[in-house]
């Protein structure tokens, strides 16, 4: 039975999944069980297996965004009483599934409920204006919660079944990764990190600076609002 879940949220990008899907099933994990959400796209996702690993797929009728894709994917993995994490992993290849592995040894040794990928960021690899939102976010988002947030806006993550099974988030969209991470960290869940490459592959980007950073700004009103509220 697997131990470990891999969401891999899909919105016309189905391009990069055999590569992708490949390197996931050459990895040395016998416990692991994917599962493709296919988050609205104009052509439907139709792999159901790929070298040996067999493949699960959730469809959204609509696009809902990242994070009901998410969602979707974490509700489908806690109906199994067998799974301990889920991993969730972009589907452009700009994270190096290899190091799933690297996640699962982490959280097995102790080390954090919510481990997160963590670039370098440097301007070589990553753009400025990234930097510059990267640092910003994370400060913040370290700030609240007391403890590191490492890069928190990086989507290769792990999530242990205890955060997602205590952790009710209300983001549908993009934020709902920086709103797991302040409620896990005001909830006293350690927070890790796995140093992971900086990959810029061309794909198009979901984010939209200005938009994303007033949502972003929104939600720390939002939770900082809610927390002060529930301390009265």
């Amino acid at each position: 039975m697997a131990e470990y879940g891999v969401v891999i949220p899909v919105y016309n990008a189905d391009g990069y999944l055999p590569e992708l899907l490949g390197r996931i099933s050459s990895l040395n994990v016998s416990n692991l069980e994917v599962l493709i959400v296919d988050d609205g796209s104009v052509k439907p996702v139709e792999i159901a297996k790929y070298g040996g690993l067999a493949i699960h797929i959730v469809r959204h009728a609509e696009n809902a965004g990242k994070g009901a894709a998410l969602k979707s994917g974490f509700a489908y993995f806690l109906k199994n009483q067998t799974i301990r994490a889920v991993i969730t992993i972009d589907a452009d290849l700009q994270h190096t599934p290899e190091l799933i592995p690297e996640f699962i040894r982490l959280f097995e040794q102790g080390g954090g409920d919510l481990v997160i990928g963590t670039r370098k960021r440097d301007p070589k690899t990553m753009p400025l204006h990234r930097i510059a939102s990267n640092a910003i976010t994370t400060g913040m988002i370290s700030l609240m919660i007391g403890q590191p947030a490492f890069d928190s806006q990086c989507g290769f993550r792990l999530y242990s079944r205890e955060v997602l099974s205590s952790i009710q988030p209300k983001e549908q969209r993009f934020h709902l990764e920086s709103e797991y991470l302040i409620r896990s960290g005001w909830a006293g869940f350690r927070i890790a990190s796995v140093p992971i490459p900086t990959i810029y592959n061309g794909a198009p980007s979901a984010i939209r600076n200005l938009p994303d950073t007033l949502n972003f700004i929104s939600l720390i009103c939002r939770l900082s609002i809610e927390r002060m509220r529930s301390h009265v």
